[in-house]
């Protein structure tokens, strides 16, 4: 214990000596959750920008576009002429939406002529899209029962009986786990949790390649007695205790800020995330010893941690990744802890249906820490006999 005593001790000078260490250690991971969390911090696209030409101009051409007007997501923006000022105002991403309302619509619907209200969407975004297709695909609808539901009450039919002729199947659904569909709540954790994982494979990464890079791997050793395993539990020992602390902060706190709930036990979810923070620095590691300069390991990082999120399947199922696209992310730390920890934060369900997501990333950790220390001990034993 002396020994792994030493190297914690050392690897906390070394640290602390460092501006850009304690920089990247303690505040990028809490500036970066900030950041990253305001892009999302609304929850919610509204007053999505629409056009309208209104070749009609009569009061039910008026009615519409005032339902239109009246919706949370939409705001009618613009008036205009054609469909060319539309297709400029799409060009130039100032409209989402266009409402088409052609001449005579008010006096065919009188004549009971089945009318069409064409929409064009601007779908280069795909979620701004979606979201005022949807809508106006329920205001049209609404529209079109309002005008039968006249018609039928004018024949004589009870208000009672026009509302059962308009909808002789009714829709119930709920939604469950983020009902609102808050964007915020759904994406903002899984993009923080990402960038955690960068920043612990990069610990891990530099904990081993500094000390051969900066050819202080001699002086190392004779703080563990020439023991690599000690050495590398020390080192290792670090940073789960910045990585306790972090994830301390950003769910007692961080998470409070952006108004994002843990619906189970933060406790459950603070436990789960260590065994991920050993994974992936164990992971860093390995990198590290196998290709061996700094400068390679870096770029092994990075080609495992910028599609990690991409790849995990919190955005996407996984089923629907092409099969071997998916068996590379189920290697990577954070897939299996994304999976687990949705199912603490946004369904609520307790440690024991966690625990084999949590098994999970504790074998990856023992399996890239056992790995790397044998191929780490070699180069120690080939440094050592190079002098």
């Amino acid at each position: 214990m002396k020994e792994i005593r030493n190297i914690i001790i050392r690897e906390l000078k070394s640290i602390f000596s460092s501006r850009l260490y304690v920089l990247a250690l303690l505040v990028f991971p809490i500036l970066g959750c900030l950041f990253l969390g305001g892009i999302y911090s609304s929850g919610f696209l509204v007053k999505l920008p629409a056009a309208v030409i209104d070749n009609d101009n009569t009061k039910i051409s008026r009615t519409i576009i005032r339902y239109f007007d009246a919706s949370p997501d939409i705001e009618i923006k613009y008036r205009i002429s054609n469909i060319e000022e539309l297709k400029d105002l799409f060009a130039k991403q100032k409209a989402v939406m266009g409402i088409y309302i052609p001449k005579d619509i008010q006096k065919n619907i009188k004549r009971q002529k089945p009318q069409n209200i064409p929409v064009f969407v601007n779908s280069a975004n795909y979620i701004s899209g979606n979201i005022v297709e949807v809508d106006a695909n329920t205001i049209i609808t609404t529209i079109g029962g309002g005008i039968k539901y006249k018609t039928l009450v004018k024949r004589g039919f009870s208000s009672k009986q026009a509302r059962e002729l308009l909808l002789p199947v009714k829709n119930s659904s709920a939604k469950l786990f983020n009902p609102s569909l808050n964007y915020n709540i759904f994406l903002t954790p899984g993009i923080w949790m990402s960038v955690i994982q960068q920043l612990l494979i990069l610990a891990g990464v530099l904990s081993i390649s500094i000390e051969f890079d900066l050819k202080t791997v001699k002086t190392m050793m004779r703080s563990c007695k020439k023991n690599v395993f000690k050495a590398m539990t020390g080192k290792l020992a670090v940073y789960m205790v910045f990585s306790y602390l972090h994830f301390e902060i950003l769910y007692r706190i961080l998470f409070r800020i952006f108004g994002i709930p843990i619906i189970s036990s933060v406790a459950a979810a603070t436990a789960l995330s260590i065994c991920f923070a050993f994974a992936a620095v164990s992971l860093g590691m390995l990198l590290s010893s196998v290709l061996r300069t700094t400068s390679n390991a870096l770029k092994g990082c990075l080609i495992i941690a910028a599609p990690a999120f991409l790849l995990s399947g919190y955005t996407w199922p996984p089923e629907q990744i092409p099969t071997a696209l998916r068996a590379f992310a189920q290697l990577i730390p954070l897939t299996p802890f994304l999976e687990g920890f949705k199912k603490i934060y946004v369904q609520g369900l307790g440690m024991e249906f966690v625990m084999p997501y949590a098994k999970r990333l504790i074998l990856y950790g023992i399996v890239f820490f056992i790995s790397a220390y044998f191929i780490t001990s070699a180069r120690v034993k080939n440094a050592g006999r190079a002098k």
